[in-house]
């Protein structure tokens, strides 16, 4: 299907969310990871082997096709950091993480037999903070 949604989300300054995707023992992982990149523009993974594990794909998505595909709803929470010195957590003024809600439904998704896991990386190359 390609990633035109991907594309239109960047340019409008939509922050995207890095995902992690273990694909079943025993499937065809080529042929599955071209299966999922067809259901949708906004949700693409690589083709490559994850960190050498050939069950592994890295993947960037919109939320709104993770809650479309997965029923996973992520909602965006201001970033914090502990500050050793006054020995207290802080919120960042502009950057941002992603939280879930809910896990997601694998058993809800279109191709429900073809993943094991799917994860969020914290906070993702595609995503620098911004609020959205």
């Amino acid at each position: 299907m390609g990633t035109a949604g991907l594309t239109r989300a960047l340019q409008q300054g939509v922050p995207l969310i890095e995902v992690v995707v273990r694909l079943r023992p025993g499937a065809d992982f080529a042929a599955a990871t071209d299966r999922i990149n067809a259901l949708a523009d906004d949700f693409d993974l690589d083709r490559g082997d994850g960190h050498g594990d050939p069950a592994l794909r890295m993947g960037t998505a919109t939320r709104e096709a993770l809650d479309r595909l997965l029923g996973w709803r992520l909602v965006r929470v201001p970033l914090e950091r502990y500050d050793e010195a006054g020995g207290v957590w802080t919120t960042w003024p502009d950057a941002f993480r992603w939280q879930e809600t809910n896990d997601p439904r694998l058993d809800r998704f279109p191709l429900a037999g073809l993943i094991e896991s799917i994860e969020i990386t914290q906070p993702g190359a595609y995503d620098a903070g911004q609020a959205g």
